[in-house]
């Protein structure tokens, strides 16, 4: 269910919103919308990359965290070169609701 609530944006934010509302022709609450889900998604990805770095997650698990498919976790692994650390301790616990 959607809320509505009510944020400061500075001026030279709400200026680029407004632009970007003109350039795609919509509204600016949708462009809005828009740029909330995407960078909602990117500080989740974040958290999740630093979640993995420090072995608080198993790179499955921060793939969840972060919304997106392991693959293309791993892969952004590959494009930040973050070692890909994986234990066999891992594994059991990605694998353990699976039995």
């Amino acid at each position: 269910m959607e809320e509505t609530i009510s944020v400061r944006i500075p001026r030279e934010d709400l200026k680029m919103i407004e632009e970007a509302s003109k350039f795609v022709k919509r509204k600016r609450s949708d462009v809005l919308r828009q740029i909330v889900e995407l960078g909602v998604k990117q500080v989740m990805l974040e958290i999740a990359l630093e979640k993995f770095q420090k072995n608080e997650a198993t790179a499955w698990k921060a793939a969840r965290l972060a919304g997106i498919p392991l693959t293309q976790f791993l892969d952004i692994l590959a494009e930040r070169k973050i070692n890909f650390h994986y234990t066999l301790d891992d594994l059991k616990e990605d694998t353990k609701d699976l039995i």
